[in-house]
Formats: structure tokens, sequence, C-alpha cells
């Protein structure tokens, strides 16, 4: 990871890839340049080892002498020190001998044109692999038309290393659960957080709690929570350690551990929206199971992007941890893998949907809000049909998106 540790999506591939591969005792290990860059609290469960650009040339010599195969997760950003800028891709990837792929998590072109001499550091790999290899006007294969980039490229399928979280969470639903509606995101518009803020009201009436976490400090967030001041009641407290005096307070992991344990101890106010940012991710992990419905409500619907027939992983861990709610758009379009089943169709998840109104003029507002938040109250408090649920979202995720079924068949394509 050349990046540094981020703790987003970029991490958290590098750590299923490593539990599955432990679990096989194979080697595997995660290297990270010491960059300081993202919210490394929040992956503090992950084994890497850090080094400094200055351990180049003995890190690409190991590389060679102990691996049989390189995936390079991310590059160094644009305002990364110079030293590195301009010379890790000549000192850290052109002298490694053994297979190597550069795997591109971005979806949109704009998060693409961040990153460090991005264009060679591409052509000094083997090959791409990346979310989607259909072209769209704001997609990664469009980019690289644009650069007249020419270089073998395959998709990168999405999985969960099941047992990782089996060891934190009972899988049959052992676990105390509460009537909250959790979100589990960054505040990037097209992840559709905004739904949830606009289904708040209509889930408070009904007693359910409703939560974001994740959620940052960003333009991106802020523009969405500036269109819910005097419409929602956030969440603010003088009882906890620190003062919280509105959405998103603390971007440390650290302190919104205390936060959530705080928030156990003295109970949630379903009147009251729970917007707290960056979280550890066991601890997340733990929250969304503790939740009778996490949603997932991305959608590519009206952003000239593709889902490349994928989950993300916080699609994938509402799925495994509590009963799943995902867009209207998203499960129309995705099928079963090798399937023209759509997800949909599979009758597994919950589905939602929209009015795609742009966040100028309020954001997207949530169609028949009131029905569908009486199908949330039925199904909670119907015990067999609420756990009917559960099971069926749990088998799908482990019958086609678990690493024993994905990753033996990524890893053929590259060696």
């Amino acid at each position: 990871m050349l990046r540094g540790v981020e703790g987003c999506g970029v991490s958290t591939y590098a750590r299923h890839f490593k539990a599955f591969f432990d679990s096989k005792n194979t080697k595997c290990d995660i290297f990270a340049l010491n960059l300081n860059i993202g919210r490394p609290d929040t992956s503090t469960d992950i084994d890497v080892e850090i080094f400094a650009f200055s351990e180049a040339a003995e890190m690409v010599k190991r590389i060679n002498t102990d691996y049989d195969l390189v995936l390079v997760f991310s590059v160094p950003a644009k305002n990364a020190p110079k030293v590195v800028v301009e010379n890790y891709v000549e000192f850290l990837i052109e002298p490694i001998s053994v297979p190597k792929w550069m795997i591109n998590h971005d979806h949109h072109f704009l998060s693409i044109s961040r990153n460090a001499d991005y264009i060679n550091a591409i052509e000094a790999c083997d090959g791409l692999l990346c979310h989607s290899l259909t072209e769209t006007k704001s997609g990664f294969i469009s980019w690289l038309k644009k650069k007249n980039i020419s270089k073998e490229i395959k998709k990168m399928d999405v999985f969960f290393h099941v047992p990782f979280v089996e060891r934190l969470i009972d899988l049959d639903r052992g676990e105390k659960r509460q009537k909250r509606l959790i979100n589990a995101a960054r505040a990037v518009a097209w992840k559709r957080g905004s739904i949830v803020l606009n289904l708040h009201n209509a889930l408070a009436d009904r007693g359910f709690i409703t939560e974001m976490i994740g959620f940052e400090r960003s333009i991106a967030g802020y523009s969405q929570l500036k269109n819910y001041d005097g419409k929602l009641k956030w969440f603010t407290d003088n009882g906890f350690y620190k003062p919280i005096k509105g959405p998103s307070a603390f971007s440390s992991a650290g302190i919104n551990n205390k936060l959530f344990d705080y928030l156990d101890e003295v109970g949630q106010n379903p009147d009251f929206m729970y917007v707290i940012g960056s979280y550890d991710y066991k601890r997340g992990l733990q929250r969304i199971s503790e939740s009778a419905f996490a949603t997932h409500p991305r959608s590519f619907e009206h952003s000239n992007l593709d889902y490349g027939n994928n989950f993300e992983y916080q699609g994938l861990e509402a799925a495994l941890l509590s009963v799943p709610i995902f867009h209207r758009h998203f499960l129309n379009t995705v099928t079963l893998p090798n399937s023209t089943t759509t997800l949909r169709q599979t009758g597994v998840f919950l589905s939602i949907d929209d009015d795609n109104r742009h966040l100028k003029e309020g954001g997207p507002q949530v169609l028949e809000a009131e029905k569908f938040v009486s199908l949330l109250e039925e199904t909670w408090n119907d015990v067999t049909e609420y756990y009917r649920r559960r099971r069926t979202s749990v088998d799908l995720i482990k019958t086609f998106y678990s690493s024993e079924v994905v990753v033996p068949k990524l890893i053929s394509k590259l060696i």
C-alpha cells in the first residue's frame, strides 16, 4: 500500500486477502509506506509492516526473494513528499521481478486524478485489476482510453473472509439486537447517505433509532447534513467526556469507540439523529451486528459509473451482519456471479428508492417512506420473518462472495 494505511476500502480488501491466506498457512504480508493519510486509526487490527522510502531497495530485494505475486493496492497521492512522488515508480515498482498487478479501487476518474505518476505506475505493472470493465463516461476504463494506456485488465472481484468476522460475531444472530437502522459508510454523494437522513423522521415515528457511522467531516458530508439543519434533531450531549455539539463531532476512531460505549450505557433516543465519524473497523462490525437493519443505498443510476456486478465491502458487511437494505437500481442491475438472476430476483434483500433530487435542491427524497418503514416494522415484529431474512442473506454471501469461493479463481487469473 504505497499511499500508507488509509483505513478505507483499500485497507479492507488487503485485510481480507491476508486473512484468507493466513487461514491456509500461506505466506501473505502487507507492506505500507509510512505516509500520513486517511484514517489509519480505523485499521489498527491490520498486521502491516510500515517502511520508509529510504528502505525501497531492501524492500524490493525481499519481495523478489520471498514472494510469488505482488498486488499494488495504492499509490502515493500527488501531495506526498516530492522524493516519493518523483521516484516511487522507478525505485519501488519497476525493480520488482515477480508478477505484479495494480489494483484500482476508485470508481470515478476525479479520484484517479489524485494519484501521483499513475500512468507510469500502471505501465510498470504486468496488468490491472479494477471494479468494472465497462466503459462509462466517468469511469476508469474511459480514463485509460483517454490516456492511451494499453495494459491487460481484469475485473477485481470483491469477497469477504467470513471466518474473520465469525471470530467476532455470531452469524446465527445470537447477540443482543436493537431496534436501530444503521448506515456505515463514508459521506460520498453516490453512497447516498442522504437517504438515511431523509428517512429519519419516519423511522423515529415508529420508535427506530437512526444512526450513521463513518460519516466523515468533508465537503460532501456537510453539504448533505446542511440540508437537514432545522429539520432533524441532531444528537448533542454534555454528559460525554467531550461535549458533543453536533453531527460527526469527532474524527478520531478512539474517541468514537468511547462514544459507542457511552451510548450503549445511557441508551439512545429515536427522536435524535445520530451521526458519528470514523470508527474502528472491528467495533463498526459489532455495531452493525447489534442493529436491526443496515443500509447500503449506493446507486450509480445517474452517476455515469458501473457497479462491475460487484458489492462494496459495506454492502457485504450489511448483508452478513444485519437485515440489509440496498438501493432499487443496485438490486435491479447486479446479478449473481455467472448468472442472469438479479439480486432483486433472489428475494433476499430489502429495497429502497428515491427521487434523485440534487443535493442543491435538498438531496434525494425516499419514495413511499411511510410504506417502507411500515415494512421494516412488520419485519422487526415478526421474529420468524426477521431471522429468515438474516439466514438467507448470510447464506447468499457465503455461497457467492466468500473468500473460499472468490480468491482461488482470482489468483488463478494473475499467475
